[in-house]
């Protein structure tokens, strides 16, 4: 990567200190977005974003240097960083949903973790995180059923999962067929905390 991303840090803090003097919430989704790509301009990297709410898959932004981001909300935990991916209801099979997800348009993912629990103690703490996408394999991966075990889905495919060195992914047929990842975090390029 050409991005020196140790150097980003105190410009995102600057950014998220600014947020809070205005909002309680965390910064998510496109204020995510636009952040990033102000924090890009300010530091000369450049960016491509748009406030124009586009939602596509994969790639938010590309720095002027070619380096495709995905920058996404996530929350932290002991078992690593989750982030929520693409849903993938339009591909009828698991062999073209992981086809589809396997296709990367994004380099690396920037993530803006938090703790949940912090956050209901009071503390404002972001986990700055950032992931190389390469280490994603989806379509190689061995993936596993998973069957409804109470209710009213008792017994029915209710999604699959797959279990690797780096991450856990599964994807929950009752959210839209939706990728969810939990990477462990020593699987990331970097995890910054930066505290409010």
């Amino acid at each position: 990567m050409t991005l020196n991303l140790t150097n980003l840090v105190p410009f995102i803090q600057e950014k998220l200190a600014l947020h809070h003097s205005l909002y309680e919430s965390p910064c998510k989704a496109e204020l995510w977005e636009e952040l990033c790509a102000k924090v890009f301009v300010e530091t000369r990297v450049g960016s491509d974003w748009l406030p124009d709410f586009n939602h596509k898959v994969g790639t938010d932004q590309t720095t002027a240097c070619g380096v495709r981001i995905s920058n996404k909300a996530g929350s932290i935990s002991e078992d690593g960083l989750t982030i929520s991916g693409s849903r993938l209801t339009r591909h009828k099979t698991l062999r073209e949903k992981l086809l589809f997800i396997t296709q990367k348009s994004e380099d690396f993912i920037f993530s803006l973790a938090t703790d949940k629990s912090e956050w209901a103690r009071g503390h404002r703490r972001y986990y700055f995180s950032v992931i190389d996408s390469k280490i994603f394999n989806f379509y190689e991966d061995l993936w596993g059923e998973v069957y409804g075990e109470k209710g009213a889905h008792k017994g029915d495919l209710v999604g699959w999962f797959c279990e690797t060195e780096k991450y856990s992914a599964k994807i929950c047929r009752a959210m839209s067929d939706q990728l969810w990842l939990t990477v462990k975090l020593d699987a990331c390029e970097m995890v910054h905390e930066i505290a409010i």
